[in-house]
């Protein structure tokens, strides 16, 4: 948490205090003038008189009063505000670690709730800005690789000339590996911004599927891997049928890859009123526990028990915001029996239509 340094009192709280002082005042004049000219009989009003202070001690006590409340009522109120506005202060000038919430103290008010508020804000900026600190790093670290093998094989074809057929395939193999980061990034920032536009239409989730499913099978069968398919009634819904797609390849094919030889991926699909859940089991080395939400964040990639892992780690987190654009939701957990189960809910129509 940055610390603030001492201020003195601002505007708003002299403001506080004189409007305070002024109403604490009028209400002890008007109170101690229904006291003075009330009294009930002559006998008292004469013993009051006689009394050397009954004109001046009152008033000084009152004041006195008046200012000592006003000025802590002022301050009660003004403290968390003037830490507000110089926490704000410090977000614009890039210290993300501010935290105004600790600086008030105990108080349960709607000015506590607003700090709370303003710590919440802190820490999404300043996780967002690490979150895109950590991407540009993956992107430069993941464009390096591609380029230095390219450079390796351009030497290597300027030392051998008679290998240029070996150098054309691999120069051409790394320039379509760039090209696929380069689109997949692409495609990942538009679905990260807000005011990219998608042109939707109704789309039958289920025929979908069993598209992406029959495709997928030819690449499973490479391996000895097949899909267990079990769709569900047509399910019609509003959206982006190329981000749909791509979103549940991306899912299928990443559960066809993390499972071994000689076993199945099971793609179940089923709809419950105006919603379509889907989920899909490998039977692969799963993901370690507290992982399951990693798995979907760009370039992450998870080696266990020594499995290679290909591929950029993207495929997952465009699914994700392909899904959330959507107004679904995807989640991994543990599959029954081992591997991992990620689970689609899309809802009957897209909200954002």
């Amino acid at each position: 948490m940055t610390p603030f340094a001492p201020r003195r009192p601002g505007r708003l709280f002299w403001k506080l205090f004189v409007a305070f002082l002024l109403a604490s005042g009028t209400s002890f004049l008007i109170g101690a003038g229904l006291f003075a000219f009330t009294r009930p009989d002559a006998a008292e009003r004469a013993v009051f008189d006689a009394l050397p202070f009954n004109r001046t001690m009152p008033l000084m006590i009152g004041t006195v009063v008046s200012l000592f409340f006003s000025a802590g009522l002022a301050w009660y109120l003004a403290r968390p505000i003037t830490h507000l506005s110089r926490g704000f202060r410090a977000i614009a000038d890039g210290q993300l670690t501010t935290r105004v919430h600790p600086l008030v103290g105990t108080r349960r008010d709607e000015i506590a709730d607003l700090t709370r508020d303003f710590d919440g804000m802190a820490a999404q900026l300043q996780h967002l800005l690490q979150t895109q600190e950590r991407l540009f790093h993956d992107v430069s670290h993941e464009l390096r690789s591609p380029l230095s093998r390219l450079q390796l094989a351009i030497g290597l074809l300027r030392q051998s000339p008679e290998k240029i057929p070996d150098m054309l395939l691999r120069v051409e193999r790394e320039a379509e590996r760039l090209n696929s980061l380069i689109e997949e990034l692409l495609t990942l920032a538009r679905l990260k911004s807000s005011s990219a536009d998608f042109g939707v239409s109704p789309v039958d989730l289920i025929d979908l599927l069993t598209a992406i499913v029959d495709d997928a099978n030819f690449e499973g069968r490479a391996k000895g891997c097949t899909i267990r398919y079990s769709p569900a009634a047509p399910f019609v819904t509003l959206g982006n049928g190329d981000l749909l797609y791509r979103a549940f390849e991306n899912v299928i094919r990443n559960a066809i890859k993390f499972s071994p030889p000689n076993t199945s991926v099971d793609v179940t699909a089923d709809v419950n009123g105006e919603c379509a859940v889907v989920s899909i089991q490998d039977r692969g080395a799963g993901v370690p526990v507290g992982m399951e939400a990693d798995i979907f964040e760009p370039f992450k990639r998870v080696d266990t028990d020594g499995v290679e892992v290909t591929g950029f780690g993207l495929g997952l987190a465009i699914a994700k915001y392909a899904v959330e654009r959507h107004g679904g939701s995807i989640r991994a957990m543990a599959g029954v029996g081992g591997g991992l189960r990620v689970v689609i809910s899309f809802p009957r129509g897209m909200p954002s239509a």
